[in-house]
């Protein structure tokens, strides 16, 4: 039976293949690490023990030890349970599901290692008008945004009768065999404030158009900034109602000073890595939203190095 002590833990999933390019690096570097599924936790033979701090994960004849040697964390997982059931769980399936979830939780017992990110951090970061605030402190352009579930707020005084609209949280429903997504939608205020409205709060902003795209990535230190385009031209709306083929991806120049900007919302944030939207309209850069796990993969182009510096910021975290 083969042992091996690891310095880095991968939280992740089997589908997550995006991070299939961080092990291989990692691999390439001889830098030990174990990556734990959260769809296959069934398949492992795991003991921990949280006063030594210590951890013993089996697989066949292979075992991998975690113990406060462990130098970082790569936690790519969101911590608010979003996938409703389309049917009622089984008391097995409940057990399961509730355990494994703490147990992943409870992993942050291994503090002295560097997370990216933390899961406390990345809870709280998720929180949509938590990040709106914090972005508006540190100086970013925020649309003009209400929270309600009042039919007879004043938003189109506040805002205007043309609006967008998404949901507060990440959306994601199911409908027997059916997922339902949310995006943002164009729409005006008279058409969302019915009798129905009360029944769920929306997040109610200010249109901006016209506006290109950008995405920007940080790691560490480090930053990428991606435009995103239709044809060569601005997206009204949401682009991810777009088919892929017919987007196109393109490296932009940010000014230093929104460069600036976006380090310190990750940091302020109490993030190593961060995935934030922006829309670039008439000079200004408006600060959308950020997302802690947010994906990167379809960013990663030949040459453009974002999964590498992740392994690499693994491998010997920067300060």
């Amino acid at each position: 039976m083969s042992n091996n002590t690891a310095s880095v833990l991968i939280l992740s999933s089997l589908l997550d293949f995006p991070t299939d390019r961080i092990c291989h690096h990692l691999t390439n570097q001889k830098v030990p690490f174990l990556r734990i599924n959260r769809d296959a936790l069934n398949d492992l033979s795991i003991t921990v023990d949280p006063i030594k701090g210590a951890m013993i994960c089996r697989h066949g004849r292979q075992s991998w030890f975690i113990d406060e040697s462990l130098r970082s964390v790569w936690w790519r997982q969101p911590t608010f349970l979003r996938n409703s059931p389309n049917a009622a769980l089984l008391l097995e399936e409940q057990l399961k599901h509730s355990q494994w979830e703490a147990f992943m939780r409870g992993l942050m017992l291994f503090d002295d290692a560097v997370w990216n990110n933390h899961p406390a951090a990345t809870y709280q970061a998720e929180s949509k008008p938590y990040q709106l605030r914090k972005a508006a402190k540190l100086g970013f352009s925020v649309p003009l945004t209400i929270i309600t579930n009042d039919r007879y707020a004043e938003v189109s005084k506040l805002i205007s009768e043309d609006i967008a609209i998404k949901s507060i949280d990440t959306l994601l429903l199911r409908e027997n065999s059916k997922q339902h997504f949310g995006y943002t939608t164009l729409t005006t205020w008279s058409e969302c404030a019915d009798e129905f409205l009360h029944l769920a709060p929306v997040t109610c902003q200010s249109i901006i158009t016209p506006k290109i795209d950008l995405r920007v990535t940080v790691i560490g230190n480090k930053l990428w900034c991606d435009e995103i385009r239709m044809s060569g031209d601005g997206i009204d709306g949401d682009w991810r109602l777009i088919k892929k083929d017919e987007l196109v991806f393109r490296s932009f120049s940010l000014p230093t000073d929104i460069e600036k900007k976006c380090f310190l919302l990750v940091k302020n944030l109490g993030l190593r890595y961060g995935a934030i939207d922006l829309a670039f309209s008439e000079g200004v850069f408006w600060f959308i939203e950020i997302n802690p796990t947010g994906e990167w993969g379809w960013l990663d182009r030949p040459g453009r190095g974002i999964s590498e510096a992740i392994a690499a910021e693994l491998t010997c975290p920067s300060i």
